[in-house]
């Protein structure tokens, strides 16, 4: 949550010539309403549910940089697909930095963070239970990020 996923997976995607999807947006269109709003009306699982089916119809080697959810890779064979898609990538942000991102968009529209006591302890506990999923990626990038730097890292696997 507020990794940078869409920010820097747009910038990557018009630098590779690629097309950009946000997993989030398409759960959105695809239900007609707000991720909230599911979670609200439906429950997480059945939002795991229609974001594993979503996540699945996305065409593997299809020329497209794509932002998951940063539950995603947590369930079902979610990350099993995600490596066949490409390359992954974990953007792995402090969780201190995470949460002044938040808390600096000033929008209550993280259900999973929702009645949270310590929004920074809460996001670290989130890491921690989420982390042996995250550590599958191909590719873990620390700290601030740009495109340039992740596409030298990048480059070999182009």
């Amino acid at each position: 949550m507020s990794s940078g996923k869409t920010t820097l997976g747009k910038k990557l995607a018009r630098s590779l010539g690629y097309r950009f999807k946000d997993l989030d947006k398409l759960i959105e269109q695809d239900q007609n309403t707000d991720i909230p709003s599911i979670f609200a009306e439906k429950g997480e699982a059945y939002f795991r549910d229609v974001e594993s089916r979503l996540l699945k119809s996305i065409p593997v080697n299809g020329s497209i940089v794509l932002a998951s959810g940063g539950g995603t890779p947590c369930f079902f064979d979610n990350m099993e697909f995600i490596k066949k898609l490409g390359i992954s990538i974990f953007l792995d942000v402090p969780a201190h930095s995470l949460a002044k991102r938040i808390e600096n968009h000033g929008k209550d529209d993280r259900p999973i963070l929702s009645g949270a006591q310590s929004l920074a302890e809460t996001l670290q506990n989130k890491i921690d239970e989420r982390r042996p999923y995250y550590a599958q990626a191909d590719f873990s990038l620390h700290g601030e990020l740009d495109v340039t730097h992740l596409l030298e890292k990048l480059k070999p696997l182009l």
